[in-house]
């Protein structure tokens, strides 16, 4: 004898129908609740037998996004296009992913994991931030989108990995007795020097991808020679100091440096204000 079907949402016996589809509900109130259910769930524009991509997982989108961030950058990014690269429906996208925004997020939890945190402590204040300051520039290198469009604010970013990276971070200057405040203080100048170099890096990335563009298109480069900067004579001090310190740029040579600069003064205020570091 075949087990009598029950309904969907409560659980109750049906009787079986005497024509048409099988029952799947007792009443029609169990109907509207099981409907509201899947409201709540589902986005209001996604049909609720969009089954199109079963294939589809939130890691898959997620690092569908990243591809595109990465090749193109973040403006490129958008649900419809993710679908496209998965040979998905845009609409079946949001079965796993309720916005763009929340994309985004995901997408920095993820590019930040890719770059692991260290796994012991750090010799001292100064190797500690060091290895903070390679970690984020490697990252920014791997995920140029992240730094101008997530991380550089003064707006609180609720990142559950940005805070370990954070956290990571400020464990250098354990054992200092530092204030709370002073702590802060110098993290702000650290950090500030390490993405400060990070979006003249981003800059060009940004700009050789419009020249690409424009070579694509057919449209002509602007010539260096042309630059007044260039031009004999119009401004010598500025002109050397660019022909002998960034002709050409070497960004990872000038970000050593600087970094060192700051991590001198950060010891150098320390022994000013008597800390043993």
């Amino acid at each position: 004898m075949s087990e009598r079907p029950a309904c969907a949402t409560c659980g109750k016996s049906l009787e079986p129908a005497e024509r048409g589809r099988p029952r799947r509900y007792c009443s029609r109130a169990c109907q509207a609740k099981a409907y509201r259910s899947r409201r709540a769930e589902t986005p209001a524009d996604v049909p609720e037998d969009d089954d199109s991509a079963p294939h589809l997982t939130v890691e898959r989108i997620v690092r569908a996004g990243i591809a595109i961030a990465d090749a193109e950058g973040l403006d490129a990014l958008s649900m419809r296009r993710v679908a496209t690269d998965l040979g998905a429906s845009t609409m079946s996208l949001y079965r796993h992913v309720s916005s763009k925004d929340d994309l985004v997020a995901l997408m920095v939890e993820a590019a930040l994991a890719d770059v692991p945190l260290p796994d012991s402590a750090p010799r001292d204040w100064r190797h500690g931030l060091e290895a903070a300051a390679y970690r984020d520039w490697d990252l920014y290198h791997r995920h140029p989108w992240i730094l101008p469009k997530v991380m550089v604010t003064t707006r609180a970013y609720f990142s559950p990995a940005l805070a370990a990276n954070s956290e990571s971070a400020f464990s250098a200057f354990d054992g200092l007795g530092l204030e709370p405040a002073d702590a802060f203080r110098y993290m702000f100048m650290f950090a500030s020097y390490v993405q400060g170099v990070a979006l003249t890096y981003v800059g060009d990335v940004e700009a050789e991808r419009q020249s690409e563009v424009a070579r694509a298109s057919g449209t002509n480069a602007s010539d260096r020679a042309q630059d007044p900067l260039f031009e004999p004579g119009a401004y010598p001090r500025l002109a050397l100091a660019m022909r002998a310190g960034a002709d050409p740029w070497d960004l990872d040579a000038l970000f050593a440096s600087g970094l060192a600069g700051v991590l001198d003064g950060i010891a150098a205020d320390l022994a000013r204000r008597g800390i043993d570091a």
